[in-house]
């Protein structure tokens, strides 16, 4: 009687073969997922730059054009996009700091403003007297854990 050779290598090559295909894919979805992720976070990063950015402009036009931020007599309110924002104002140190916040429509803050005025003879920042700070985010909503805030800062 004439023995015959052991079947089943083949179905260790295919097996071989499928483990390193699957391995292979599983990479390239992760490596996409990651990217994925990558291009959202930055187009939410860029959401928060335009809050800042636009809440900026508001702060600098009301502060060069309509002298709202002076020293030692701040108005109460300023008006961005049509919609008016209470101003709160404290002295200390002649550092005059005003305070208002961009809020949504359905609540929360898309943007915060720090607008500082130094006087007699302080400074805000390296030798200036003015000095802006906005801090812009990509949702309105506070407890969400991937709220994303960028900040701009302009001093003259």
């Amino acid at each position: 009687m004439m023995k015959t050779p052991q079947k089943g290598f083949t179905l260790l090559i295919a097996v071989i073969l499928t483990s390193v295909l699957l391995s292979v894919g599983l990479a390239l979805l992760d490596v996409a997922y990651k990217q994925v992720v990558l291009s959202s976070t930055a187009k939410q990063s860029q959401t928060a730059f335009y809050a800042a950015d636009s809440a900026l402009e508001c702060a600098l036009y009301w502060d060069q054009q309509e002298g709202a931020f002076a020293y030692g007599s701040p108005s109460s309110s300023v008006s961005c996009t049509g919609v008016s924002f209470p101003v709160t104002a404290s002295i200390s140190n002649n550092v005059q700091k005003a305070t208002f916040s961009v809020s949504c429509s359905g609540g929360g803050t898309s943007a915060v403003v720090e607008v500082y005025k130094a006087s007699g003879g302080a400074t805000c920042s390296n030798g200036k007297t003015s000095c802006i700070y906005a801090n812009g985010y990509n949702t309105c909503d506070t407890t969400n854990p991937r709220r994303i805030e960028r900040g701009l800062k302009v001093v003259y």
